[in-house]
């Protein structure tokens, strides 16, 4: 079928459609490996993300965050998880230095993440570290030119599987990158 394209303002040529964060979580969680994935989710906040219905039965979710979430808040989406058949943990930590080993994670997916006060390009190299080989990338941003460093800095072009703008619709940013090792 035919895709309109446009270019995103890193100079990108993309998917001229409006990204919709289910639909790049699931294309990020439906890569090899089958349902069983270990999924980092990055910036996970407060938690509510897991009512998004963003991850998949049979994951096992590591939920990282500088803050630590409310006990009550935890507690629901951890039980929320649970009644839709997937493990969520959390896990306090710095996206800029995690603490995991090279290889660790399946899937890595983040979401209006990337415009903290920190320098993207290390929090997305920690990414690319922490991802197995044929690993996936799901963002969904509103810097409008995170490709710019996602795909030209760090995973590389051939790593595209998908990257959508509209950017005369939404300053959202969203895509699905492969770790080519």
């Amino acid at each position: 079928s035919y895709k309109s394209k446009t270019v995103s303002l890193s100079g990108r040529i993309v998917d001229r459609i409006e990204p919709d964060e289910r639909k790049i979580y699931a294309e990020a969680l439906n890569g090899p490996g089958g349902t069983h994935k270990r999924v980092l989710w990055i910036g996970s906040g407060t938690m509510n993300g897991v009512y998004k219905n963003l991850f998949q039965a049979g994951n096992e979710v590591i939920a990282v965050d500088l803050n630590i979430p409310e006990v009550i808040d935890l507690n629901a989406a951890t039980a929320y998880a649970t009644e839709h058949g997937y493990q969520l943990h959390f896990e306090q930590g710095d996206a800029t230095k995690m603490n995991f080993a090279d290889g660790t994670f399946d899937v890595v997916v983040c979401s209006m993440f990337l415009c903290q006060d920190f320098n993207p390009e290390v929090v997305v190299s920690e990414i690319k570290r922490v991802l197995k080989p044929g690993g996936r990338f799901g963002f969904y941003e509103h810097v409008e030119d995170i490709d710019g460093i996602i795909v030209g800095r760090v995973f590389g072009e051939r790593s595209v599987i998908r990257v959508q703008a509209y950017p005369e619709m939404v300053n959202v940013i969203g895509g699905v990158v492969v770790n080519k090792v």
